[in-house]
């Protein structure tokens, strides 16, 4: 996954669980906001970085057979960089795109996936802690 990704699943994971931290930690609302003041780029790239690794994946399926925990891991940490750029980077994506067709769909999966925001916030610092640990 290399650093770039790990860079990207704490920065995603922070930005999911931003709200969850701000409810129960008040004084981390400060360095919070900065972060979310530039959370829709933050998705943006992360969404390019996401569907990067999903094509990286599949490329690399043949080693599913060798290393099947890694290539697990590796799944995960690109669906998860993908479903949370994709809520985080809606905003961004229609201001630079305007409303079409595309980003209608697009609006509309994110709005389906919104609710699991915290969730995959979760997923993305815990999949960061484990490929740190790895």
């Amino acid at each position: 996954m290399g650093i770039v990704g790990l860079i990207m699943l704490i920065a995603l994971g922070l930005l999911g669980i931003a709200s969850w931290l701000r409810q129960r930690k008040p004084e981390a609302a400060g360095p919070l906001a900065q972060l979310e003041s530039v959370g829709g780029w933050i998705g943006l790239v992360g969404l390019v970085w996401g569907v990067f690794m999903l094509i990286q994946w599949i490329g690399a399926i043949g080693a599913l057979a060798a290393a099947p925990l890694m290539m697990a891991i590796a799944l995960a940490s690109a669906i998860s960089i993908t479903a949370l750029s994709l809520i985080l980077a809606m905003p961004t994506v229609k201001t630079l795109a305007g409303s079409n067709g595309f980003t209608v769909k697009l609006e509309q999966t994110a709005a389906k996936l919104g609710p699991f925001k915290v969730f995959l916030g979760t997923v993305c610092l815990g999949l960061a802690v484990f490929s740190l640990v790895l």
